[in-house]
């Protein structure tokens, strides 16, 4: 029979963290930790276990199918161990503990959102009781980190609403189409072409998009593309595509402005085409009635959105 005492906890917290890395040189700096500890631990785990979890080395990282198993049940495993801490966390009234939010990247320059002043007030509502882990990750993994309790509270745009979550919409963000001003689509527009000679210019343009939108950036311009696309998760690849002049691609406003201001970006026939997403709090289903932080935290971030609307 396996026990499992803290010594195998850490082993497989270091399983599971080389897992999310991809290997093992990679996990280095997400567990502070040289490669030679992370690869002792793990032959540590696989001799506990008698099982040969995964193969590292020069030809990569791979999971074995039993390494694959016990990472299933380690994720149940550290599930459980979480919901153990959230209940019990509320017992003592007003409620401590750990908050994990998890936000899609580059909001900070967000003017209608100010997460910095809703940590500051759920630091001063819970003082010396209170912790936070702070996540930026791409909206499918937002909510794959809520549903492995991983986080408690995300903030992103998510095209599809999970059935296991809760969801309360923030704020609507205005993207505009952008292009680099020696790319064939900003010349023209700078030459005074007309609207139906754009959006031919545009069929040929290659377009960087973000995956996690389900093509409905693409969707959102009426016709279908003859150039190359390009997928990313990350917006400020997308901004880098995009200022390269081989690309355009949808941004959101404010995060393009600087851009624009410097002269290095130019929206595209900025009234006709653009699109609406929806900035959203998403959460697991009924947490805000069993813990009292995530109650107290949704109050604190949709209170800190619409202060900085009514501005």
């Amino acid at each position: 029979m396996i026990k499992i005492d803290g010594s195998a906890i850490k082993g497989l917290e270091v399983f599971m963290a080389v897992i999310e890395a991809n290997g093992v040189s990679n996990a280095q700096s997400l567990l502070n930790k040289d490669a030679s500890a992370i690869s002792r631990s793990l032959s540590a785990l696989e001799a506990r276990l008698g099982l040969t979890l995964c193969e590292r080395g020069r030809q990569g990282f791979r999971l074995t199918p039993e390494g694959q198993q016990v990472a299933d049940e380690a994720l149940k495993l550290f599930a459980a161990f979480r919901s153990f801490e959230n209940r019990t966390e509320s017992l003592g009234g007003r409620g401590s503990g750990r908050l994990a939010i998890g936000v899609i990247d580059n909001i900070i320059g967000e003017s209608r959102f100010c997460l910095d002043r809703a940590i500051t007030e759920l630091s001063q509502y819970f003082d010396d009781r209170f912790h936070i882990d702070l996540y930026v990750k791409n909206p499918y993994e937002l909510e794959k980190y809520l549903l492995d309790k991983r986080v408690d509270i995300a903030l992103g745009i998510f095209e599809r609403y999970h059935d296991g979550l809760e969801y309360r919409a923030l704020y609507e963000e205005l993207d505009y189409l952008y292009a680099a001003p020696g790319s064939p689509a900003a010349t023209l527009q700078a030459e005074g072409a007309s609207s139906q000679q754009l959006q031919e210019a545009l069929k040929h343009q290659n377009f960087a998009a973000r995956n996690f939108l389900n093509e409905s950036d693409i969707g959102s311009l009426g016709y279908d593309l003859l150039g190359d696309i390009s997928y990313t998760a990350n917006l400020e690849a997308i901004a880098f595509l995009v200022l390269s002049g081989r690309y355009v691609g949808f941004m959101p406003a404010q995060y393009a402005a600087p851009f624009v201001s410097e002269g290095r970006l130019t929206p595209i026939l900025p009234n006709q085409i653009k699109r609406v997403s929806t900035m959203a709090l998403a959460y697991r289903r009924g947490e805000d009635k069993d813990r009292p932080i995530i109650a107290t935290a949704l109050t604190v971030l949709n209170a800190a959105t619409h202060a900085k609307m009514n501005k």
